[in-house]
């Protein structure tokens, strides 16, 4: 019941928030905002990451990112530069925050004729974070233990691909000559 009531007062509070991001130059932070709302309440063994660590530059890893996520049959949505649009309002040393929503629309009309609510978790999304010494790349993965059986399978082949997009923008490449 206390659950109920946190997620309550969470939904009041984005929406609140939300009227005030739907305004420029917000707007593509709301995007940003509400997942970090949705996330805040979750322990990373509630929602499951896919998360490896890289040195290469977020250039580099946006890059691999990228030909992987194509690569894998996803289309790319949108691309938001936290970092970037928070240092242009003055915060000057702030660290790269980059955010790739993606989708697959055949993944996603699968999943959502079993589980219409599973619209939470679309599009995916893929997150690089640079820590001042490494970067962090990192994905959510679906819940795969749900009690309906051709869900589960959908969403563990969703969750690879995935796993595999995360480790391919974090492999370092040769350099080519």
């Amino acid at each position: 019941m206390a659950r109920v009531s946190l997620l309550k007062n969470r939904m009041r509070l984005s929406s609140t928030i939300l009227t005030v991001l739907v305004r420029p130059p917000y707007i593509f932070l709301s995007f940003f905002f509400c997942f970090i709302v949705e996330l805040s309440g979750c322990s990373r063994n509630e929602i499951g990451l896919a998360e490896l660590n890289s040195n290469k530059s977020t250039q580099q890893i946006l890059e691999d990112a990228e030909f992987a996520i194509s690569e894998r049959n996803f289309r790319i949505n949108n691309r938001l530069h936290i970092g970037r649009a928070i240092r242009e309002r003055g915060e000057s040393g702030f660290p790269d925050y980059e955010v790739i929503l993606f989708c697959n629309l055949s993944h996603a009309k699968r999943m959502l004729e079993l589980a219409p609510d599973f619209i939470t978790y679309c599009p995916q999304r893929l997150i690089i974070r640079d820590t001042g010494t490494h970067r962090v790349i990192s994905a959510a993965l679906l819940p795969n233990n749900t009690s309906n059986k051709a869900l589960n399978a959908i969403t563990a082949e969703i969750n690879d691909l995935m796993r595999d997009i995360v480790e391919f923008a974090a492999a370092d490449w040769p350099e080519l000559d």
